[in-house]
């Protein structure tokens, strides 16, 4: 596979909350990239989640705890951790996780 350009492709996306993949990683996980604005359902998922953010910031809700996440900063989310992103204006993110994990999410 030839590399990607992630930034680039990631300033491309036009809809929120709309992932695209950009990797396929040993036929159980995938990255992909992400535009948030404003604020996504609590959800949950069986298995990690990590986000790190190319451009903007996000808050991260976690249960109880709000985590503020900056441009170059990663965050892990635990399996079965309550959570949501909340974003007051842009920010866009690549995330890694188990293939499926999208299918666990509730409808917006």
């Amino acid at each position: 596979m030839p590399k990607c350009r992630v930034l680039k492709q990631a300033r491309m996306l036009e809809h929120v909350f709309r992932p695209v993949e950009i990797a396929e990683i040993d036929g159980a996980y995938h990255a992909f990239i992400v535009r948030y604005s404003g604020d996504y359902v609590t959800h949950h998922h069986q298995a990690d989640e990590f986000i790190y953010i190319l451009e903007g910031l996000i808050l991260m809700e976690m249960g109880e705890e709000q985590i503020e996440v900056r441009q170059g900063e990663g965050i892990l989310v635990p399996a079965g951790t309550p959570h949501r992103a909340r974003c007051r204006n842009m920010a866009l993110a690549l995330v890694v996780e188990k293939k499926g994990l999208q299918h666990e999410r509730d409808a917006r």
